[in-house]
């Protein structure tokens, strides 16, 4: 990487840092004067006057930073993709505003996810996993599909206190940055400019006086996105840095440990108790920390450096050659001891 890419992901973090922060600002005072304000319930972790604006600002601010780096630095975004990123936004816009059902939702994610497999990225391989390498194209939709619905509605679910959903986005995108942008040079505006614009949002989700939420626009948006850069992982036919000492797969699962985890735990006790998998409650991991008298700053980022030493135990236990088997037990031993310690 040289000089001016280095230069040009600075100036595109902060232009996604400065957008974001004034469109922020902006749309919550349009939304504050026409009291458009999230509805506080018995289930929610705030008490102050909030509003759903910050997906809307996210949105925007990625499409200003694509129209400048497509005009810069002819930075590469697959129309296909594009496509599906604004329908999951304008998704994610429709349940903001109107609360559309939950059946609704999930075919208007299926759509969006098969139209963002036109971009020919998807998961082809299991790259060893239960022995099963290259997957017939048919079979790779179905997975891909299926994958991209789980991860959208797990960075939804777990977007119930300030910061989480957000802070754990930078993790991933900045993880992954060091993994893809050195094979992919199309993608070198991409995260910074996604970034810069989480951390415009983060200004206004931690302030109680101009509080701001994701909103289902955001949760949805941001989720699309990771999908399609997991998608990008997984297809064999892209170069991953990290393949000389990490599984594929292993790596995709301690990127997004928290999410996948806290949601197959939230979906297993409501079926436990015969309710719906997809009921909003309070039973994430999230809240117990709330309860626990955890402030949300506090609960975000405790989970943001749990999260992160989950991707340390699991790169460690895998730089010493061991199997694949070996290290997904290290894995889960590790989360094992760090659930109760700091959630039970």
């Amino acid at each position: 990487m040289n000089f001016e890419l280095i230069l040009l992901e600075l100036l595109f973090a902060l232009i996604g840092l400065s957008a974001s922060y004034y469109l922020n600002g902006y749309l919550y005072a349009a939304f504050k004067s026409n009291k458009m304000y999230d509805p506080i319930v018995s289930r929610s972790s705030h008490n102050e006057k909030a509003t759903r604006s910050g997906g809307m600002a996210l949105f925007f601010t990625f499409c200003i930073c694509y129209g400048l780096g497509k005009a810069i630095y002819s930075m590469s975004v697959d129309l296909y993709a594009l496509i599906a990123f604004i329908f999951i936004a304008l998704t994610g816009m429709a349940d903001d505003f109107f609360s559309i059902k939950y059946r609704e939702k999930f075919f208007l994610q299926v759509f969006a996810a098969i139209v963002l497999l036109q971009s020919g990225i998807y998961i082809d391989s299991f790259h060893g996993v239960f022995g099963i390498y290259e997957i017939p194209i048919w079979a790779s939709y179905i997975v891909s599909v299926f994958v991209f619905i789980v991860i959208v509605n797990a960075f939804n679910l777990i977007d119930g206190i300030d910061g989480l959903s957000a802070l754990l986005s930078i993790k991933f995108f900045l993880l992954t940055g060091g993994i893809i942008t050195i094979a992919s040079k199309e993608m070198y505006l991409v995260i910074p400019s996604v970034v810069g614009a989480i951390a415009g949002f983060l200004f206004f989700n931690f302030n109680p006086s101009k509080k701001v939420f994701l909103g289902d626009t955001g949760a949805l948006l941001l989720g699309s996105v990771i999908a399609f850069f997991i998608f990008y992982i997984l297809d064999s036919e892209n170069y991953i840095i990290t393949d000389d000492f990490i599984s594929r797969p292993l790596m995709v699962i301690l990127l997004i440990i928290y999410p996948l985890a806290d949601t197959l735990r939230a979906s297993l006790i409501r079926m436990y108790k015969g309710k719906s998998p997809f009921l909003a409650d309070r039973v994430h991991l999230h809240h117990r920390l709330i309860d626990k008298g955890y402030s949300h700053w506090g609960a975000s980022t405790l989970i943001l450096g749990l999260s992160i030493t989950v991707v340390m135990v699991g790169v460690f236990a895998s730089s010493l050659l061991m199997s694949l088997t070996i290290c997904s037990l290290i894995v889960f031993i590790y989360l094992t001891i760090v659930y109760f310690i700091f959630f039970n």
